[in-house]
């Protein structure tokens, strides 16, 4: 009994075990028409996305747009908003500017110790803004002391060449004239303005950023009446940046270091018949010879003398020459120079018309033989004037002349 039982069991497990086998590949096969059916639809899907101009790959955005950007709480934090932000060309970052200047504005109001703090805070800021946008515009240049001092080196033989022209002469009304300023105004151009030389030459740009150091002038104005203004003697910032660019490209270091000790000695020197005009009549004549590659002059007190007392005279009775009978000083230059207390040798320049000692030297310098005067291998010089008449005597190296 028990075995017929057994065997009945096992008839019907394996009754059913073959309808599940029977079943099952029926149900693969609807697994398989539920795949079909998804992959036909995307196929659709990306058709339809085409046909209408999308990309049917792109991947929606997970993330929001980063949060704008928000002011500080606090009147520090305004002011530090400005000095970080204030040139940036980011909109987001200058309308951060426009609010910190317009909160700054209103937390002030009337309040003069707020203004008193805001303002040491700003002090020297824009000028120190100014420093590094000179500084960036030289380095993005190119330009530098060095190859504007090339330009002093290559030049200067041409120029000396020119003035020492023997055919270069008064007696021809200096026809050459033209010659030795075209020669020498290389030199003028990098030694005077070595800033707008290598505007010209090199593409330095100051006034880009000036203009926006400008901007930033007027916000600070706005902020605290006043901030706006430019240091003394600089009318704008262009002005400043071209200071600043001057100092730090100083083609005259060399020239100005290697005399620095008779240039001091000359501006410390008194008494006698030297005058300030004098001493500036000096001053600009050794710059002169400096940008040649010369060495400075020394003032000499005795040739001074000797010089302001030819001019007086000359100055009354209205007469230019070196060579004057009854002369109460002296006939020639040497008798002059000599019985002043000076006992070597002179060459001499004169000259009436210059109204100060800036255009008296400039007067000589388009004068041939008292321009070759000017630069002559001399280590001194006595200078005096009367009215419009100068005089110079130079020595020390130099020959005795007698040049007007």
């Amino acid at each position: 009994m028990a075995r017929s039982r057994l065997l009945y069991v096992l008839k019907l497990v394996l009754v059913v075990a073959t309808m599940l086998a029977v079943a099952a590949p029926a149900l693969s096969g609807q697994d398989d028409d539920d795949d079909y059916i998804k992959e036909l639809r995307k196929k659709k899907a990306r058709e339809k996305a085409i046909a209408e101009g999308k990309d049917p790959d792109a991947v929606e955005p997970t993330s929001t747009e980063p949060a704008k950007p928000k002011l500080p709480p606090t009147a520090a934090g305004w002011v530090s908003t400005i000095q970080r932000k204030w040139d940036s060309d980011k909109e987001t970052d200058q309308q951060l500017v426009r609010e910190a200047v317009d909160a700054l504005k209103g937390a002030i109001g009337t309040d003069a110790e707020l203004a008193k703090k805001v303002a040491e805070d700003f002090d020297g800021f824009k000028e120190k803004e100014a420093e590094r946008a000179v500084e960036g515009a030289i380095s993005g240049s190119g330009v530098s002391v060095d190859r504007l001092r090339a330009v002093l080196e290559e030049n200067r033989p041409a120029a000396l060449k020119a003035i020492m022209d023997p055919a270069y002469t008064e007696s021809d009304g200096c026809k050459k004239q033209p010659e030795v300023d075209a020669a020498c105004a290389p030199l003028f151009a990098v030694w005077r303005d070595p800033v707008g030389y290598a505007a010209q030459h090199f593409g330095l740009d100051l006034k880009t950023p000036a203009d926006r150091l400008e901007k930033l002038a007027t916000l600070l104005g706005e902020v605290v009446p006043g901030l706006e203004k430019w240091p003394e003697g600089m009318e704008n910032a262009e002005a400043l940046m071209r200071a600043r660019g001057a100092e730090k490209l100083n083609v005259k270091e060399k020239e100005y270091s290697a005399n620095s000790g008779v240039l001091a000695a000359n501006e410390k020197l008194e008494g006698g018949t030297l005058t300030d005009e004098d001493k500036r009549h000096v001053r600009v004549l050794n710059d002169y010879r400096m940008m040649l590659g010369k060495g400075a002059l020394s003032i000499n007190l005795t040739l001074c003398k000797a010089t302001t007392g030819h001019s007086k005279y000359m100055n009354k009775i209205k007469q230019l020459a070196h060579n004057i009978d009854g002369h109460p000083d002296g006939r020639t230059p040497q008798d002059r120079a000599k019985r002043a207390g000076f006992g070597g040798s002179v060459a001499e320049n004169c000259l009436v018309g210059a109204g100060d000692g800036d255009a008296a030297v400039w007067q000589w310098y388009n004068a041939a033989e008292h321009h070759r005067n000017m630069i002559g291998n001399h280590s001194i010089i006595g200078v005096g004037h009367d009215g419009l008449y100068w005089t110079q005597n130079f020595s020390g190296g130099a020959k005795a002349g007698g040049r007007r």
